[in-house]
């Protein structure tokens, strides 16, 4: 199974929402003190994260 890490709490809460299930809750390797949330990577998962971050651009 494919996995995607999730750095933003906002995203993270987002995903959640809308059903997909928060595999695990590790600490960040590449920042110190962040909290990254795993969940399995699928193709609705990466419609919902493109559809976000249009959504923020288009702030």
């Amino acid at each position: 199974m494919k996995t995607k890490a999730i750095r933003s709490l906002r995203i993270a809460n987002e995903l959640a929402a809308s059903g997909h299930k928060i595999l695990n809750v590790v600490p960040s390797h590449q920042s110190e003190g962040y909290t990254v949330f795993i969940f399995e990577d699928t193709p609705e998962l990466q419609r919902l994260l493109t559809e976000s971050r249009r959504s923020n651009t288009a702030k």
